[in-house]
Protein backbone atom coordinates (compact mmCIF):
# COMPACT_ATOMS: atom_id res chain seq x y z
CA UNK A 1 0.00 0.00 0.00
CA UNK A 2 2.85 2.41 0.82
CA UNK A 3 4.45 1.78 -2.57
CA UNK A 4 1.17 2.48 -4.32
CA UNK A 5 0.75 5.74 -2.42
CA UNK A 6 4.24 6.89 -3.40
CA UNK A 7 3.55 5.98 -7.02
CA UNK A 8 0.35 8.02 -6.90
CA UNK A 9 2.30 10.94 -5.42
CA UNK A 10 4.75 10.78 -8.31
CA UNK A 11 1.89 10.81 -10.81
CA UNK A 12 0.26 13.77 -9.08
CA UNK A 13 3.57 15.64 -9.06
CA UNK A 14 4.00 14.98 -12.78
CA UNK A 15 0.51 16.27 -13.46
CA UNK A 16 1.18 19.39 -11.38
CA UNK A 17 4.31 20.02 -13.44
CA UNK A 18 2.11 20.20 -16.53
CA UNK A 19 -0.38 22.58 -14.91
CA UNK A 20 -0.96 26.01 -16.35
CA UNK A 21 1.45 28.70 -15.08
CA UNK A 22 0.33 32.14 -13.84
CA UNK A 23 1.57 33.82 -17.02
CA UNK A 24 -0.28 31.31 -19.13
CA UNK A 25 -3.41 31.80 -17.05
CA UNK A 26 -3.28 35.59 -17.54
CA UNK A 27 -2.87 35.08 -21.27
CA UNK A 28 -5.80 32.65 -21.38
CA UNK A 29 -8.01 35.07 -19.48
CA UNK A 30 -7.23 37.71 -22.11
CA UNK A 31 -8.57 35.29 -24.73
CA UNK A 32 -5.27 34.41 -26.37
CA UNK A 33 -2.80 31.57 -25.84
CA UNK A 34 0.49 32.05 -24.01
CA UNK A 35 2.35 31.07 -27.16
CA UNK A 36 1.71 31.05 -30.88
CA UNK A 37 0.33 27.50 -30.80
CA UNK A 38 -2.94 27.73 -28.93
CA UNK A 39 -3.23 23.94 -29.05
CA UNK A 40 -0.54 23.87 -26.34
CA UNK A 41 -2.57 25.99 -23.92
CA UNK A 42 -4.42 24.37 -21.01
CA UNK A 43 -7.84 25.33 -19.78
CA UNK A 44 -7.60 27.07 -16.40
CA UNK A 45 -10.69 25.41 -14.88
CA UNK A 46 -11.41 22.03 -16.47
CA UNK A 47 -9.26 19.05 -17.43
CA UNK A 48 -10.58 15.74 -18.78
CA UNK A 49 -8.74 12.42 -18.53
CA UNK A 50 -9.86 9.96 -21.21
CA UNK A 51 -9.04 6.32 -20.46
CA UNK A 52 -8.14 3.91 -23.27
CA UNK A 53 -6.94 0.50 -22.06
CA UNK A 54 -5.33 -1.37 -24.94
CA UNK A 55 -4.80 -5.13 -25.06
CA UNK A 56 -2.96 -6.72 -27.99
CA UNK A 57 -4.79 -9.41 -29.94
CA UNK A 58 -3.93 -13.03 -29.03
CA UNK A 59 -0.66 -14.23 -30.49
CA UNK A 60 0.35 -10.86 -31.91
CA UNK A 61 3.61 -9.03 -31.34
CA UNK A 62 4.04 -5.47 -30.17
CA UNK A 63 4.53 -4.48 -33.82
CA UNK A 64 0.93 -5.33 -34.74
CA UNK A 65 -0.79 -2.19 -33.61
CA UNK A 66 -3.90 -0.74 -35.27
CA UNK A 67 -2.66 0.76 -38.54
CA UNK A 68 -4.70 3.91 -37.89
CA UNK A 69 -3.14 4.47 -34.43
CA UNK A 70 -0.78 7.30 -35.55
CA UNK A 71 -3.79 9.17 -36.97
CA UNK A 72 -5.67 8.82 -33.69
CA UNK A 73 -2.67 10.04 -31.67
CA UNK A 74 -1.93 12.99 -33.95
CA UNK A 75 -5.55 14.17 -34.03
CA UNK A 76 -5.88 13.68 -30.26
CA UNK A 77 -3.41 16.55 -30.03
CA UNK A 78 -6.15 18.85 -31.37
CA UNK A 79 -7.95 18.49 -28.01
CA UNK A 80 -5.02 19.43 -25.76
CA UNK A 81 -6.79 22.56 -24.50
CA UNK A 82 -9.05 20.31 -22.40
CA UNK A 83 -8.10 16.64 -22.65
CA UNK A 84 -5.32 14.21 -21.78
CA UNK A 85 -5.57 10.75 -23.34
CA UNK A 86 -4.26 7.84 -21.28
CA UNK A 87 -3.46 4.68 -23.24
CA UNK A 88 -2.95 1.89 -20.71
CA UNK A 89 -1.19 -1.19 -22.07
CA UNK A 90 0.90 -4.22 -21.11
CA UNK A 91 4.29 -3.48 -22.68
CA UNK A 92 2.70 -3.60 -26.14
CA UNK A 93 3.21 0.05 -27.02
CA UNK A 94 6.06 2.49 -26.66
CA UNK A 95 7.00 5.86 -28.07
CA UNK A 96 9.81 4.17 -30.02
CA UNK A 97 7.24 2.15 -31.99
CA UNK A 98 5.47 5.25 -33.22
CA UNK A 99 6.55 7.02 -36.40
CA UNK A 100 9.53 9.33 -35.96
CA UNK A 101 8.51 12.76 -34.76
CA UNK A 102 5.02 11.73 -33.62
CA UNK A 103 5.09 13.05 -30.07
CA UNK A 104 1.85 14.48 -28.71
CA UNK A 105 2.06 15.97 -25.22
CA UNK A 106 -1.52 15.18 -24.19
CA UNK A 107 -1.31 11.47 -25.13
CA UNK A 108 0.14 9.49 -22.23
CA UNK A 109 1.36 5.89 -22.69
CA UNK A 110 1.08 4.01 -19.38
CA UNK A 111 2.75 0.58 -19.20
CA UNK A 112 1.06 -1.72 -16.68
CA UNK A 113 3.41 -4.59 -17.69
CA UNK A 114 2.44 -8.20 -18.35
CA UNK A 115 -0.74 -9.16 -16.50
CA UNK A 116 -1.00 -5.69 -15.01
CA UNK A 117 -4.34 -4.85 -16.59
CA UNK A 118 -6.17 -7.74 -14.91
CA UNK A 119 -4.36 -7.13 -11.62
CA UNK A 120 -5.36 -3.45 -11.59
CA UNK A 121 -8.97 -4.13 -12.61
CA UNK A 122 -9.39 -6.87 -9.97
CA UNK A 123 -7.71 -4.89 -7.18
CA UNK A 124 -9.65 -1.65 -7.67
CA UNK A 125 -13.04 -3.19 -8.44
CA UNK A 126 -12.62 -5.73 -5.64
CA UNK A 127 -11.82 -2.95 -3.18
CA UNK A 128 -14.90 -0.97 -4.22
CA UNK A 129 -17.10 -4.05 -3.82
CA UNK A 130 -15.44 -5.03 -0.55
CA UNK A 131 -14.19 -8.46 -1.58
CA UNK A 132 -11.60 -10.41 0.43
CA UNK A 133 -8.14 -10.96 -1.05
CA UNK A 134 -8.86 -14.57 -2.06
CA UNK A 135 -11.79 -13.46 -4.22
CA UNK A 136 -9.74 -10.63 -5.74
CA UNK A 137 -7.03 -13.15 -6.67
CA UNK A 138 -9.61 -15.42 -8.32
CA UNK A 139 -11.05 -12.49 -10.29
CA UNK A 140 -7.58 -11.38 -11.37
CA UNK A 141 -6.62 -14.79 -12.74
CA UNK A 142 -9.87 -15.16 -14.67
CA UNK A 143 -9.70 -11.63 -16.02
CA UNK A 144 -6.18 -12.27 -17.22
CA UNK A 145 -7.33 -15.47 -18.97
CA UNK A 146 -10.24 -13.68 -20.66
CA UNK A 147 -8.25 -10.58 -21.63
CA UNK A 148 -5.77 -12.85 -23.39
CA UNK A 149 -8.56 -14.76 -25.12
CA UNK A 150 -10.63 -11.72 -26.01
CA UNK A 151 -8.94 -8.32 -25.51
CA UNK A 152 -12.14 -6.41 -26.31
CA UNK A 153 -13.54 -7.54 -22.95
CA UNK A 154 -11.81 -4.58 -21.25
CA UNK A 155 -14.59 -2.41 -22.72
CA UNK A 156 -17.19 -4.19 -20.59
CA UNK A 157 -15.72 -2.40 -17.57
CA UNK A 158 -15.85 1.13 -19.03
CA UNK A 159 -18.34 2.33 -16.38
CA UNK A 160 -15.77 1.53 -13.67
CA UNK A 161 -12.82 3.32 -15.30
CA UNK A 162 -13.16 6.21 -12.86
CA UNK A 163 -12.47 3.75 -10.04
CA UNK A 164 -10.01 1.52 -11.89
CA UNK A 165 -7.74 4.33 -13.09
CA UNK A 166 -8.60 6.77 -10.30
CA UNK A 167 -5.01 7.11 -9.04
CA UNK A 168 -4.02 8.62 -12.42
CA UNK A 169 -7.04 10.97 -12.45
CA UNK A 170 -6.57 12.72 -9.09
CA UNK A 171 -5.90 16.16 -10.59
CA UNK A 172 -8.62 16.03 -13.23
CA UNK A 173 -12.05 17.64 -13.02
CA UNK A 174 -13.50 14.96 -15.31
CA UNK A 175 -12.75 11.49 -16.64
CA UNK A 176 -14.22 9.62 -19.55
CA UNK A 177 -13.97 6.75 -21.96
CA UNK A 178 -13.71 6.55 -25.71
CA UNK A 179 -12.32 4.23 -28.41
CA UNK A 180 -9.11 4.26 -30.43
CA UNK A 181 -10.86 3.75 -33.77
CA UNK A 182 -11.69 7.45 -33.88
CA UNK A 183 -10.04 10.51 -35.37
CA UNK A 184 -10.61 13.82 -33.68
CA UNK A 185 -11.30 17.33 -34.76
CA UNK A 186 -11.37 20.43 -32.59
CA UNK A 187 -13.26 18.68 -29.79
CA UNK A 188 -12.97 21.68 -27.46
CA UNK A 189 -14.94 23.76 -29.97
CA UNK A 190 -17.93 21.48 -29.33
CA UNK A 191 -17.59 20.94 -25.58
CA UNK A 192 -19.67 23.51 -23.71
CA UNK A 193 -18.86 24.95 -20.33
CA UNK A 194 -22.37 24.12 -19.14
CA UNK A 195 -21.80 20.46 -20.05
CA UNK A 196 -18.82 20.28 -17.74
CA UNK A 197 -20.25 22.48 -14.98
CA UNK A 198 -23.96 21.63 -14.89
CA UNK A 199 -24.06 17.96 -15.88
CA UNK A 200 -22.54 14.97 -14.11
CA UNK A 201 -22.37 12.88 -17.30
CA UNK A 202 -22.19 14.01 -20.95
CA UNK A 203 -22.19 11.69 -23.94
CA UNK A 204 -22.04 12.49 -27.67
CA UNK A 205 -24.41 10.75 -30.08
CA UNK A 206 -24.56 10.74 -33.86
CA UNK A 207 -28.18 11.88 -34.19
CA UNK A 208 -29.91 8.64 -33.17
CA UNK A 209 -32.08 10.54 -30.71
CA UNK A 210 -34.58 7.70 -30.45
CA UNK A 211 -32.01 5.67 -28.45
CA UNK A 212 -31.25 6.92 -24.94
CA UNK A 213 -27.91 5.52 -23.78
CA UNK A 214 -24.33 6.47 -22.95
CA UNK A 215 -22.13 6.10 -26.03
CA UNK A 216 -18.95 4.05 -25.81
CA UNK A 217 -17.15 6.42 -28.17
CA UNK A 218 -17.51 9.44 -25.90
CA UNK A 219 -18.84 9.62 -22.36
CA UNK A 220 -17.42 12.13 -19.87
CA UNK A 221 -18.08 12.16 -16.10
CA UNK A 222 -17.51 14.68 -13.35
CA UNK A 223 -14.73 13.27 -11.20
CA UNK A 224 -16.75 12.84 -8.01
CA UNK A 225 -17.25 9.74 -5.87
CA UNK A 226 -21.04 9.69 -6.22
CA UNK A 227 -20.63 9.68 -10.01
CA UNK A 228 -17.63 7.35 -10.14
CA UNK A 229 -19.49 4.64 -8.21
CA UNK A 230 -22.72 4.47 -10.23
CA UNK A 231 -21.35 1.28 -11.82
CA UNK A 232 -21.84 -0.50 -8.48
CA UNK A 233 -25.57 -0.55 -9.28
CA UNK A 234 -24.95 -3.07 -12.10
CA UNK A 235 -24.88 -6.62 -10.75
CA UNK A 236 -22.47 -8.03 -13.35
CA UNK A 237 -19.93 -5.36 -12.39
CA UNK A 238 -20.45 -5.46 -8.63
CA UNK A 239 -21.72 -8.30 -6.42
CA UNK A 240 -22.06 -10.57 -9.47
CA UNK A 241 -18.62 -9.80 -10.92
CA UNK A 242 -16.94 -13.03 -9.85
CA UNK A 243 -19.87 -15.20 -10.94
CA UNK A 244 -20.04 -13.49 -14.36
CA UNK A 245 -16.31 -14.00 -14.90
CA UNK A 246 -16.60 -17.69 -13.99
CA UNK A 247 -19.40 -17.97 -16.55
CA UNK A 248 -17.29 -16.28 -19.20
CA UNK A 249 -14.33 -18.61 -18.60
CA UNK A 250 -16.54 -21.71 -18.56
CA UNK A 251 -18.20 -20.67 -21.82
CA UNK A 252 -14.88 -19.98 -23.55
CA UNK A 253 -13.46 -23.35 -22.47
CA UNK A 254 -16.59 -25.18 -23.55
CA UNK A 255 -16.55 -23.61 -27.00
CA UNK A 256 -12.86 -24.37 -27.50
CA UNK A 257 -13.38 -27.95 -26.30
CA UNK A 258 -15.90 -28.25 -29.14
CA UNK A 259 -13.23 -27.04 -31.55
CA UNK A 260 -14.80 -23.62 -32.12
CA UNK A 261 -12.42 -20.72 -32.61
CA UNK A 262 -15.05 -18.13 -33.47
CA UNK A 263 -18.10 -18.02 -31.22
CA UNK A 264 -20.49 -15.60 -29.54
CA UNK A 265 -18.89 -14.01 -26.49
CA UNK A 266 -20.60 -13.13 -23.21
CA UNK A 267 -20.20 -9.36 -23.57
CA UNK A 268 -22.38 -7.07 -21.47
CA UNK A 269 -22.14 -3.60 -22.98
CA UNK A 270 -21.89 -0.50 -20.81
CA UNK A 271 -24.60 0.87 -23.07
CA UNK A 272 -27.14 -1.36 -21.30
CA UNK A 273 -27.29 -1.60 -17.50
CA UNK A 274 -24.98 1.33 -16.82
CA UNK A 275 -26.93 3.76 -19.02
CA UNK A 276 -30.19 2.72 -17.36
CA UNK A 277 -28.86 2.98 -13.81
CA UNK A 278 -27.21 6.34 -14.45
CA UNK A 279 -30.39 7.74 -16.00
CA UNK A 280 -32.37 6.76 -12.90
CA UNK A 281 -29.89 7.96 -10.27
CA UNK A 282 -31.16 10.90 -8.25
CA UNK A 283 -29.23 14.18 -8.47
CA UNK A 284 -27.31 13.03 -11.55
CA UNK A 285 -27.92 15.14 -14.64
CA UNK A 286 -27.04 13.66 -18.02
CA UNK A 287 -26.84 15.25 -21.46
CA UNK A 288 -26.89 13.28 -24.71
CA UNK A 289 -25.67 15.70 -27.39
CA UNK A 290 -25.55 15.17 -31.15
CA UNK A 291 -21.90 16.01 -31.89
CA UNK A 292 -20.14 12.96 -33.35
CA UNK A 293 -19.95 11.48 -36.84
CA UNK A 294 -19.85 7.74 -37.46
CA UNK A 295 -19.18 5.35 -40.31
CA UNK A 296 -22.22 3.31 -39.38
CA UNK A 297 -22.80 1.72 -42.77
CA UNK A 298 -20.87 0.97 -45.93
CA UNK A 299 -22.83 2.53 -48.77
CA UNK A 300 -22.64 1.64 -52.47
CA UNK A 301 -21.84 4.10 -53.84
CA UNK A 302 -20.23 5.96 -50.92
CA UNK A 303 -22.12 9.04 -49.76
CA UNK A 304 -19.59 10.82 -47.53
CA UNK A 305 -15.89 11.44 -46.98
CA UNK A 306 -14.06 12.86 -43.97
CA UNK A 307 -11.40 15.58 -44.20
CA UNK A 308 -9.02 16.48 -41.37
CA UNK A 309 -7.50 19.88 -42.10
CA UNK A 310 -6.05 22.56 -39.83
CA UNK A 311 -7.04 20.64 -36.70
CA UNK A 312 -10.71 20.47 -37.72
CA UNK A 313 -12.68 17.46 -38.90
CA UNK A 314 -15.20 17.83 -41.73
CA UNK A 315 -17.80 15.37 -42.99
CA UNK A 316 -18.49 16.21 -46.62
CA UNK A 317 -21.10 14.90 -49.00
CA UNK A 318 -19.37 12.93 -51.74
CA UNK A 319 -19.60 14.55 -55.17
CA UNK A 320 -17.68 14.29 -58.46
CA UNK A 321 -15.33 17.06 -57.41
CA UNK A 322 -13.43 17.33 -54.15
CA UNK A 323 -14.47 20.16 -51.81
CA UNK A 324 -12.32 23.24 -51.98
CA UNK A 325 -9.59 22.33 -49.50
CA UNK A 326 -8.39 25.91 -49.22
CA UNK A 327 -11.90 26.96 -48.14
CA UNK A 328 -11.96 24.19 -45.53
CA UNK A 329 -8.59 25.25 -44.18
CA UNK A 330 -9.72 28.87 -43.84
CA UNK A 331 -12.84 27.66 -42.02
CA UNK A 332 -10.68 25.58 -39.64
CA UNK A 333 -9.20 28.35 -37.53
CA UNK A 334 -7.54 27.14 -34.29
CA UNK A 335 -9.85 26.97 -31.30
CA UNK A 336 -8.53 28.74 -28.20
CA UNK A 337 -11.66 30.10 -26.50
CA UNK A 338 -11.59 29.08 -22.83
CA UNK A 339 -15.17 30.27 -22.39
CA UNK A 340 -16.31 27.06 -24.17
CA UNK A 341 -19.41 28.58 -25.72
CA UNK A 342 -19.95 25.58 -28.00
CA UNK A 343 -21.66 25.52 -31.38
CA UNK A 344 -25.25 24.74 -30.38
CA UNK A 345 -27.93 27.08 -29.05
CA UNK A 346 -31.12 25.74 -27.43
CA UNK A 347 -34.47 26.71 -28.95
CA UNK A 348 -37.45 26.94 -26.63
CA UNK A 349 -37.94 24.89 -23.49
CA UNK A 350 -37.06 21.21 -23.02
CA UNK A 351 -40.01 18.95 -23.79
CA UNK A 352 -40.64 15.99 -21.44
CA UNK A 353 -41.17 12.53 -22.91
CA UNK A 354 -41.63 8.94 -21.79
CA UNK A 355 -39.33 6.09 -22.76
CA UNK A 356 -40.31 2.58 -23.81
CA UNK A 357 -38.45 -0.70 -24.25
CA UNK A 358 -39.31 -0.94 -27.94
CA UNK A 359 -37.91 0.83 -30.99
CA UNK A 360 -34.16 0.94 -30.34
CA UNK A 361 -31.10 -0.83 -28.95
CA UNK A 362 -31.83 -4.43 -29.90
CA UNK A 363 -28.28 -5.37 -28.81
CA UNK A 364 -29.11 -4.71 -25.16
CA UNK A 365 -31.54 -6.52 -22.83
CA UNK A 366 -35.09 -5.14 -22.99
CA UNK A 367 -35.02 -4.30 -19.27
CA UNK A 368 -32.35 -1.65 -19.94
CA UNK A 369 -33.68 -0.16 -23.18
CA UNK A 370 -34.79 3.45 -23.12
CA UNK A 371 -36.36 4.35 -26.45
CA UNK A 372 -38.04 7.49 -27.76
CA UNK A 373 -39.53 6.38 -31.11
CA UNK A 374 -41.10 9.77 -31.74
CA UNK A 375 -37.60 11.28 -32.02
CA UNK A 376 -36.40 8.87 -34.72
CA UNK A 377 -34.94 10.84 -37.62
CA UNK A 378 -34.68 14.06 -35.63
CA UNK A 379 -31.26 15.65 -36.10
CA UNK A 380 -31.93 18.77 -34.05
CA UNK A 381 -32.65 17.42 -30.59
CA UNK A 382 -30.39 16.75 -27.63
CA UNK A 383 -31.60 14.71 -24.66
CA UNK A 384 -31.54 15.76 -21.01
CA UNK A 385 -31.93 13.15 -18.26
CA UNK A 386 -32.26 13.41 -14.51
CA UNK A 387 -33.48 10.93 -11.90
CA UNK A 388 -35.64 8.95 -14.33
CA UNK A 389 -37.06 12.03 -16.06
CA UNK A 390 -36.42 12.60 -19.77
CA UNK A 391 -36.50 15.77 -21.87
CA UNK A 392 -35.82 16.60 -25.52
CA UNK A 393 -34.18 19.95 -26.24
CA UNK A 394 -34.34 21.38 -29.75
CA UNK A 395 -31.28 23.36 -30.84
CA UNK A 396 -29.73 25.25 -33.73
CA UNK A 397 -26.07 25.18 -34.80
CA UNK A 398 -23.61 27.97 -35.49
CA UNK A 399 -23.04 28.58 -39.18
CA UNK A 400 -19.28 28.55 -38.55
CA UNK A 401 -19.25 24.73 -38.58
CA UNK A 402 -20.73 24.57 -42.08
CA UNK A 403 -18.76 25.11 -45.29
CA UNK A 404 -18.99 24.64 -49.05
CA UNK A 405 -22.62 25.82 -49.17
CA UNK A 406 -23.74 23.19 -46.72
CA UNK A 407 -21.87 20.30 -48.31
CA UNK A 408 -19.41 20.01 -45.41
CA UNK A 409 -20.04 20.09 -41.69
CA UNK A 410 -17.55 20.14 -38.83
CA UNK A 411 -17.77 17.61 -35.97
CA UNK A 412 -16.01 16.78 -32.71
CA UNK A 413 -14.76 13.42 -33.97
CA UNK A 414 -15.41 10.57 -36.39
CA UNK A 415 -15.88 6.95 -35.30
CA UNK A 416 -14.67 4.59 -38.03
CA UNK A 417 -16.85 1.69 -36.85
CA UNK A 418 -17.98 -0.22 -39.98
CA UNK A 419 -15.63 1.58 -42.36
CA UNK A 420 -12.46 0.19 -40.81
CA UNK A 421 -13.77 -3.38 -41.03
CA UNK A 422 -13.20 -3.20 -44.78
CA UNK A 423 -9.56 -2.33 -44.39
CA UNK A 424 -6.67 -4.76 -44.47
CA UNK A 425 -5.00 -5.22 -41.07
CA UNK A 426 -1.60 -4.78 -42.69
CA UNK A 427 -2.39 -1.14 -43.39
CA UNK A 428 -2.69 -1.60 -47.16
CA UNK A 429 -5.68 0.76 -47.16
CA UNK A 430 -3.63 3.57 -45.66
CA UNK A 431 -1.67 5.82 -48.00
CA UNK A 432 1.87 6.03 -46.65
CA UNK A 433 2.10 9.61 -47.95
CA UNK A 434 -0.78 10.78 -45.77
CA UNK A 435 0.17 13.20 -43.02
CA UNK A 436 -1.11 12.07 -39.63
CA UNK A 437 -3.09 15.23 -38.90
CA UNK A 438 -3.99 16.24 -42.47
CA UNK A 439 -5.74 13.57 -44.52
CA UNK A 440 -8.90 12.28 -46.14
CA UNK A 441 -10.74 9.30 -44.69
CA UNK A 442 -13.18 7.24 -46.74
CA UNK A 443 -14.84 3.84 -46.69
CA UNK A 444 -11.81 2.57 -48.59
CA UNK A 445 -9.09 3.85 -46.27
CA UNK A 446 -6.99 6.88 -45.37
CA UNK A 447 -5.64 9.02 -48.21
CA UNK A 448 -3.08 11.80 -48.61
CA UNK A 449 -4.31 15.29 -49.42
CA UNK A 450 -2.58 17.58 -51.90
CA UNK A 451 -0.51 20.39 -50.44
CA UNK A 452 -2.56 23.54 -50.05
Amino acid sequence: PVARDRAADRRRAAADADAVTPSELRALERGRPANTKCANARHPEFRIAMALPWMASPGTSTAKLPPWLPFFIATAGHSSLLIDWFIFHESTLSAQQLPHGLRVSNVKLVDLHSGGMATLFARTMGAAIGLPETNVSAISSRMRYMFQKWPRLVAEYKPAYGSIFGEWFVNYSHWGYSDMDVVLGQAARFIERSELHDFQIVTYSFGDSEAVYLRGQWTVHQNAKRVNTIWLQCKHLAEGLQHELFQKVAWARRMEALGKQSYHKRFLSAEGCYSHRAAHTENVRIKVANKQFVGLTVAKPATDDVYVIGGALWLCRKEKREPNLDNLRHASSPFCDVELKGVQRPLGKPEPFEVTAEGCGNWMPAEFRMCAPHLKGSLRHNLLLSGGRFFAQEYEEANTIVAENGRCKQGAFFHMQEWKKRWDETGANIDQRAEFDTFKLSQDGIHALPKI
